[in-house]
């Protein structure tokens, strides 16, 4: 089987800010015998410290009883260092930089996709084009995304080694804001800081926003403001969050909608990676198994779909939560944090 991978990145493998592999994830990476070596490229969570927006402790949850539990530890890295390891075990898979896939046509016995750089053909079309999927809109004739009502800046910062511990998540939750760091190398961390607003254009900012977003948190406790004024602005990213209801399809003829392009969901329960490639070897399953293409990504889409309905729903609601401004919804969160077991608020995040 002949693979063509179009990837709009003119450098890829490059860029990002960091992300969470769940064990799920780890599980379907070790059949594919990479799991050793990204998580060679990771730190493991072993921790998680939830406190309000003056500094006071809400939570603390044990993270390393997860890997006790499953097998498989809750790792955080660097989207590129990720993005490195799965393009070097590629292979013989042709990489093709720099193109933007515009559109599709189905036929009998082929897909047509127009490109950047001309028409491609093949016998399948895989759409992981993100969020803002073109084929997507395409497919469905309609743009399902719903805006969730708040901005997230995220972003690496790079702080002197052991200034934030290593395997550490901490998170603090103020009135329609909140802000999460966590280490994902000896001197750098990732951040994220949501508040409530309304849609704005996202991508790369520049000194402006980094400004907006110290704006934004002014007052919080430390570590938050030297993250954000330690992060360059070419490291920092501000985007609207969104998500959809269960898309009608995935699939059209011979071509398929995967990860965000399938299911855009809320960060709140770390699962938006994970589920891309979870779908990766759903989809690579399916078509072994099935005797034609349409019937295999039909059999990838009705497995998807019950995969991840439920957890779209259930990141949107732990999103809104830790949104929640009214002053009377925030303190009955806040008491909820201090009253919950730990075991309890981890159950909150499993995804087998």
């Amino acid at each position: 089987m002949r693979i063509c991978l179009l990837e709009c990145n003119d450098r890829p493998g490059t860029g990002g800010t960091g992300l969470t592999l769940w064990p799920n994830a780890l599980r379907q990476l070790e059949r594919l015998g990479l799991q050793e070596e990204i998580v060679a490229h990771a730190r493991p969570l072993l921790k998680g410290e939830v406190f309000d927006q003056s500094g006071k402790p809400l939570a603390e949850v044990d993270l390393s009883s997860i890997e006790a539990r499953t097998g498989h530890p809750l790792i955080c890295l660097r989207e590129a260092d990720l993005c490195r390891v799965l393009l070097d075990a590629l292979g013989e898979v042709e990489v093709c930089a720099g193109i933007t896939c515009f559109s599709y046509e189905n036929h009998p016995d082929r897909v047509v996709a127009q490109t950047s750089r001309g028409v491609v053909e093949g016998d399948m079309l895989v759409a992981a084009d993100g969020m803002r999927s073109r084929l997507r809109g395409q497919m469905l004739e309609t743009d399902p995304l719903q805006y969730l009502g708040w901005m997230t800046w995220r972003g690496v910062a790079r702080l002197p080694g052991g200034s934030f511990p290593e395997g550490l998540y901490r998170e603090f939750f103020g009135r329609g804001s909140r802000f999460g760091i966590f280490a994902i190398g000896s001197d750098l961390v990732y951040w994220s800081g949501s508040r409530n607003g309304p849609a704005e254009a996202g991508g790369p900012v520049g000194p402006a926003h980094r400004a907006e977003a110290l704006c934004a948190f002014a007052g919080w406790p430390d570590p938050v403001r030297s993250v954000i004024e330690t992060t360059r602005a070419e490291d920092l990213v501000r985007s609207g969050v969104y998500d959809t209801q269960p898309l009608a399809r995935w699939s059209d003829g011979r071509s398929v909608l995967l990860g965000d392009a399938a299911h855009p969901m809320t960060p709140d329960l770390g699962q938006g990676a994970c589920q891309a490639i979870e779908d990766a070897l759903c989809l690579a399953e399916c078509v072994v198994a099935a005797a034609t293409v349409p019937q295999a990504l039909r059999a990838y889409e009705r497995q998807g779909q019950e995969r991840t309905a439920s957890l779209v729903a259930r990141s949107r609601r732990m999103g809104r939560m830790r949104q929640w401004q009214h002053p009377v919804m925030a303190r009955f969160r806040n008491g909820l944090m201090r009253s919950i077991p730990p075991s309890v608020l981890l159950k909150l995040f499993n995804t087998r």
